[in-house]
């Protein structure tokens, strides 16, 4: 039986609404075209099309606005994937297959790359949040979310316990991820549809 994710915070995190939204929105934007470096109220200010001054307004330093982008891009990633728990854990006897959820995060990582500079964004903060503890506590929930569900296809398959695996997994998950939105758009859904089952079915295997 897949487990369902416990992330109340990132369940519990508020959508962003109005200017503030419209800010994230365009911080994600500068992320995702500039990188880290070309983070500044400025350019946020710039990207949103508000005048200059409105993003120290309402986020009036650096780590207050990083830490606002890495809690709207981690609580959105993290509200999919507590979402997709829930419906796989709504099969059958409770219990959710590989091939399963393998379909499963196949189509939650082809929608998100429907946006692909909120995966690129979700990349460039997660550098970040290995310098920056406050980061990284806001940023790893998504992670434990997919941790559960991962966590939760080894137990069903019944193969002995070994350490790492499921942190393993997703963190080959996350690669393909990441790699998919640095491919042209074209390629994306084949690769995500082979590598995706390929990594959820490794789960099953017996160690040699």
């Amino acid at each position: 039986m897949v487990p369902m994710p416990t992330t109340p915070d990132a369940t519990a995190h508020r959508v962003p609404t109005g200017r503030r939204a419209e800010l994230l929105a365009a911080g994600v934007q500068v992320l995702a075209e500039s990188g880290l470096r070309g983070l500044t109220h400025r350019a946020v200010d710039a990207a949103a099309g508000l005048p200059e001054g409105t993003c120290s307004a309402y986020l009036r330093t650096r780590s207050a606005l990083l830490v606002a982008l890495a809690e709207d891009v981690g609580g959105g990633l993290a509200r999919d994937v507590d979402a997709m728990a829930a419906d796989l854990s709504e099969g059958e006897d409770g219990v959710a297959h590989a091939d399963a959820v393998a379909a499963a995060v196949t189509g939650l990582f082809l929608r998100w790359l429907r946006s692909p500079q909120v995966v690129r964004a979700q990349a460039e903060l997660a550098l970040e949040a290995a310098r920056d503890p406050e980061l990284l506590a806001v940023f790893d929930r998504w992670r434990t979310g997919l941790l559960h569900v991962v966590e939760g296809i080894a137990e069903q398959a019944g193969s002995a316990p070994r350490p790492h695996r499921a942190a393993v997994a997703v963190a080959a998950l996350e690669g393909v991820l990441v790699t998919a939105a640095r491919m042209p758009s074209e390629d994306r859904a084949g690769f995500v549809e082979e590598a995706v089952p390929a990594l959820v079915g490794g789960l099953h295997a017996q160690p040699g």
